[in-house]
């Protein structure tokens, strides 16, 4: 039985297959030379087929860098963006610990003056007892 034609729309091991066959009919009463031509044939669509499913793989690949190179921009941007906040968080954090200290500062100087009031009213009862007594 004579082979089918190559055919483009054959699949890559569809046309391997294809190839084989033509390569064994040579010896089966077919044209030596038409045969190797069928072979060719072959072997051309597959290697098309392959380039073409190689340039595919290629330009998905090259798109799929691309969306990748942009994803890590946006998250360098929003990493510079978090540490700025984070910078700008911090200095917020100093200076409301700085007002705490100012502020437990004058607060021991308030108690101390509480202190000292307390102590002179307690000086002025006691004194105002021991007159009366």
């Amino acid at each position: 039985m004579r082979p089918s034609n190559p055919n483009p729309e054959l699949s890559f091991d569809q046309l391997i297959k294809l190839a084989t066959e033509w390569a064994s009919a040579a010896g089966n009463n077919e044209d030596t030379d038409v045969c190797a031509v069928k072979v060719k044939v072959c072997l051309d669509v597959a290697q098309i087929k392959l380039t073409t499913a190689e340039h595919e793989i290629r330009t998905r690949q090259i798109e799929l860098a691309r969306e990748a190179n942009s994803l890590s921009e946006k998250l360098l941007r929003s990493n510079d963006e978090a540490s700025k906040q984070n910078e700008k968080n911090a200095e917020s954090m100093n200076r409301a610990t700085d007002e705490l200290a100012k502020s437990t500062s004058s607060l021991k100087w308030a108690t101390w003056a509480l202190v000292f009031f307390t102590a002179v009213q307690a000086g002025i009862a006691l004194f105002a007892f021991l007159k009366q007594h």
